[in-house]
């Protein structure tokens, strides 16, 4: 049943913070430790970050941030926070395909006795790295033939990764029988990867700009790079580059977003590998018939697959299993890794499309069918980048299933934006948007934060049932 509102003046973008706060100083201590570019455009999830971890050290923003630049806290956690970490199983699965049924064992081949080294950075929870894993397991790889390496600058994501724990979304793209033998439902929103798999995976906390090359030591055979230059300013991505080019071995192999192509390539050449596109140091040879298959098999650069593309997505998330084999590992059927069947690219949504698809992602939200739904908000969110709706869908389907910090992230951009008059949100869905902010805020212990969002939201709907968590007005509390 709805409730009549009466008007009210426009919503906040949340707790009032200090002008400036992701100031000059700040960004360039992020671009300093990190490499990442912060603009005005992708400012506010590093706000946001600043006062959680200010909320954590009982400080106010602006002493935080004091304490931080001048090197009076440790700069870990903060790291942690303002890097990016979502990811999934399969993402670039196209790029996998042809590593392990061609790279690998043609490498193995001539090279009798010495692994195939392979780095995924940034490797987030360990989705790319595990992923490679299982691709090994089913192909019959052994162990000792291959090093798998997985490196971020997150120490929460490593840790994550050591544990192999992932939220329902981690395994989206994921082919139902991968899942069924590689994963163990644990409860209705996590899954454990086979533990046997863990060992197959070395994981390292590291900065790919300050420490790469020394923690690594020694140089890979192929390297996956997806998703990261793009954070980079000109001159970043440079350096970032160059830094790749000395982890990688004279003939091997880099594998970025295909958003990264068009980047400053500077020591790499673009080639075109069985239908996938990579990128060699330019004293690389070419491929040659041996390498690279028939050509019937090939795609041109310009109809090569976008990053995500896969057989189509599991209509539901992998059913539960029912046997488990017994074991130090678990035996798996050996077959190919399907070819990702290649379809005329989709026309843009546009019009009554979208409507009809973003219709279509509420409803599999409503049923519970979070993976659906994710892949149809985001298919509005390819047409229209700043789609309000769309964003505030996405930011509910992550919080359902666990991904907090996340849904945090794209509910204060979207708070922001819409302040900053750049969104066009309805009241009622900026209300939720600030309730979203202010339960997942208080679920993370973060509960003088939250009330500020909370306050926020009495103001505009007093009766708002989420008000149950606001206690009572207290001295220094800012005016609800």
């Amino acid at each position: 049943m709805s409730r009549e509102r009466t008007p009210q003046p426009p919503l906040a973008a949340g707790p009032t913070s200090p002008p400036g706060l992701v100031a000059e100083p700040l960004r360039d201590w992020i671009r300093t430790h990190t490499g990442i570019s912060i603009t005005d455009q992708n400012q506010a999830p590093v706000e946001l970050a600043v006062r959680i971890e200010a909320e954590r050290h009982g400080l106010d923003p602006t002493r935080y941030l004091q304490r931080l630049l001048s090197g009076g806290l440790p700069p870990q956690a903060f790291i942690d926070a303002v890097a990016t970490n979502e990811s999934y199983f399969f993402r670039s699965q196209e790029q996998m395909r042809v590593v392990v049924t061609r790279l690998i064992p043609e490498r193995l081949a001539r090279r009798p006795g010495q692994p195939v080294r392979i780095l995924s950075l940034p490797c987030a929870r360990g989705e790319e790295p595990y992923s490679l894993a299982i691709l090994c397991e089913e192909h019959r790889i052994a162990p000792h033939s291959v090093q798998l390496v997985g490196g971020d600058i997150s120490a929460t994501c490593v840790a994550d990764a050591g544990r192999g724990r992932y939220s329902p979304l981690a395994l989206r793209r994921t082919d139902p029988e991968l899942a069924r033998r590689w994963f163990t439902p644990q409860g209705s929103r996590a899954w454990q990867l086979e533990p046997a798999l863990l060992p197959r995976v070395e994981l390292r906390r590291l900065n790919l700009l300050e420490d790469a090359e020394v923690v690594l030591a020694r140089r890979f055979d192929i390297v996956f790079c997806e998703n990261l230059l793009i954070y980079f300013d000109p001159e970043t991505t440079v350096d970032a580059l160059a830094v790749l080019g000395r982890l990688l071995v004279p003939d091997g192999w880099l594998f970025v977003d295909h958003a990264e192509w068009n980047i400053p390539r500077g020591a790499f050449r673009m080639q075109e590998f069985d239908g996938c596109v990579g990128f060699r140091p330019l004293g690389a040879p070419a491929a040659d018939a041996s390498e690279s298959g028939s050509r019937a098999g090939r795609v041109a650069v310009a109809d090569a697959p976008s990053r995500g593309a896969s057989t189509a997505p599991p209509t539901q998330l992998p059913a539960p299993l029912t046997t488990r084999a017994s074991g130090p590992a678990v035996s798996p059927v050996s077959r190919p890794l399907p070819r990702p069947a290649r379809a005329a690219p989709a026309a843009p949504l546009r019009g009554s499309a979208l409507t009809t698809h973003l219709a279509q992602a509420q409803v599999h939200y409503r049923a519970k069918r979070f993976a659906e739904a994710l892949s149809a908000f985001d298919a509005v969110l390819t047409a229209d980048p700043g789609h309000p709706l769309a964003r505030l869908g996405k930011a509910r389907v992550l919080a359902d299933c666990g991904e907090d910090f996340e849904a945090l992230e794209i509910a204060e951009s979207l708070l922001h934006g819409t302040a900053a008059g750049g969104l066009n949100l309805a009241p009622a869905d900026q209300v939720e948007t600030l309730v979203l902010m202010g339960l997942l805020l208080h679920k993370k212990g973060l509960k003088d934060l939250a009330q500020g969002y909370l306050r926020e939201v009495k103001r505009h709907d007093p009766h708002h049932p989420s008000l149950g968590l606001l206690r009572p007005h207290r001295p220094g509390d800012a005016d609800a």
